[in-house]
């Protein structure tokens, strides 16, 4: 899958920032270790686009006027307080020699028969896992089925999932990734409604 994003060098900073982004474009930065920093304008609907698509475990191709071709990753996004909108993006830029470390994210995929037939509730404990790779042998995601589920005493740890050998997991093997677990009584429930 390959994904590249347009950008620019960027002139506004600071202050100027706000017209910026009411102009539909980004401000974002792209650093790397022994790297030159560059502020640089994105398009915010390509970025978006993009980052739907990559998340931050793909290495996309960011090309820069006048710079060419950078391999970088999406570092780091910031989003507006309010509006959950991006109003900063980090790309870091890749050494394709040197492995690095990432969050990864997992999906659950399939339908827990300890949920659907026994009324059980599915708890998510982990939402991405660490890994160290090759920057090109990054995973995009970890696929978790969850059908496996099927009492409320299973559960999926980090050891269960299956991983390239050229990709170092470094979440312990035994941390529990999903479960399902019975539902509360009707005592455990009124339990929690008593004043404290």
């Amino acid at each position: 899958m390959e994904l590249k994003i347009q950008a620019k060098i960027r002139e506004a900073l600071g202050k100027q920032n706000k017209k910026l982004r009411k102009a539909g474009m980004l401000p974002a930065v792209v650093y790397g270790r022994n790297k030159e920093t560059l502020s640089l304008e994105v398009t915010d609907k390509d970025f978006q686009k993009v980052y739907q698509k990559a998340g931050e475990s793909t290495i996309i191709d960011l090309a820069i006027d006048g710079k060419g071709e950078k391999k970088v990753l999406i570092h780091d996004v910031a989003k507006h307080y309010m509006k959950d909108e991006p109003i900063h993006v980090d790309f870091y830029e890749v050494d394709l020699t040197r492995k690095i470390h990432a969050k990864v994210p997992v999906h659950f995929v399939g339908i827990a028969p300890a949920v659907k037939e026994s009324g059980g509730v599915l708890v998510r404990n982990l939402n991405e896992i660490e890994v160290e790779a090759l920057p090109m042998d990054l995973p995009h995601s970890f696929e978790v089925s969850i059908e496996a589920l099927k009492g409320f005493d299973d559960l999926i740890r980090v050891a269960d999932i299956k991983v390239s050998d050229k990709v170092k997991v470094l979440a312990h093997p035994e941390d529990v990734i999903v479960k399902a677990q019975a539902p509360r009584t009707e005592a455990e429930l009124a339990e929690l409604e008593k004043p404290t």
